[in-house]
């Protein structure tokens, strides 16, 4: 329906522009397709992932120029959210999402709380970045959820990067560059499965990306405070949404 393709390019755009510039937004895809345009839940994990396949390559390329993602950070997350991408999607035809969803809206609601804290000031000489193995983590948790939920990686992993002391743009950076592997092998596994609307995916990655292209500029214009505030207003919204759907569930 005409309606229909008229509303997912709006949705596209303007979850584009909030990803660009926050990180958070593609936690809100998934919903709005179930609920605005009545996929299935495993049919809209499938696009939305699909679509962040290729929206997130553009997403990389535009923080990458700009300096945003530590490159060392960036491989022992994505490495790690691989085999965890993997399981999520297989988990996804057997496990009920809404535990692991109230789960992500707590982490989301303390996340948003947490950001729009005035954060103690720090020279890049005092801050000491996550490890190695903390990143393992990190990424392998991120994948999980992420494949499982069609969320987006950034939704997860922003909030708790930035608990951990990351600056936010460096997170929302990371965030960036995560969700491509997760977004390849969770894609992998739904195509086999035929969970995927291609039509419907390509005009999502056709219109989140000039979404990205419009808020990436956005996030690298703010200031520190100004981004962190509009990172926690996204997060805090994410999150109210979710609790509000699961309350209506149960």
């Amino acid at each position: 329906m005409p309606s229909a393709a008229v509303g997912l390019g709006a949705a596209g755009l303007l979850i584009g522009v909030l990803i660009g510039s926050t990180g958070i937004g593609g936690v809100l895809l998934v919903p709005f397709l179930v609920h605005g345009l009545g996929f299935q839940v495993q049919a809209a994990v499938g696009v939305a992932l699909w679509s962040y396949l290729f929206s997130g390559l553009l997403a990389i390329a535009l923080y990458w120029r700009r300096g945003s993602i530590p490159a060392r950070a960036a491989m022992w997350l994505c490495a790690a959210a691989i085999p965890g991408a993997y399981l999520g999607a297989e988990a996804l035809s057997v496990v009920p999402g809404k535990v692991v969803e109230g789960l992500i809206a707590v982490v989301l609601l303390l996340g948003g709380i947490h950001t729009l804290r005035r954060a103690q000031e720090t020279t890049p000489q005092d801050r000491i970045p996550p490890g190695p193995w903390t990143l393992v983590g990190l990424g392998g948790l991120t994948g999980f959820a992420s494949a499982l939920l069609g969320a987006g990686g950034a939704f997860l992993l922003v909030p708790l990067l930035v608990a951990l002391g990351e600056p936010v743009l460096l997170a929302v950076g990371l965030g960036q560059a995560i969700q491509v592997p997760i977004s390849a092998v969770a894609s992998v596994a739904n195509l086999r499965a035929g969970r995927i609307d291609l039509a419907a995916g390509w005009t999502l990655v056709i219109t989140l990306s000039a979404g990205i292209a419009i808020g990436t500029p956005l996030a690298h214009g703010l200031s520190q405070r100004a981004l962190r505030r509009l990172v926690s207003l996204a997060m805090l919204v994410a999150a109210v949404m979710m609790l509000g759907r699961l309350a209506r569930v149960f």
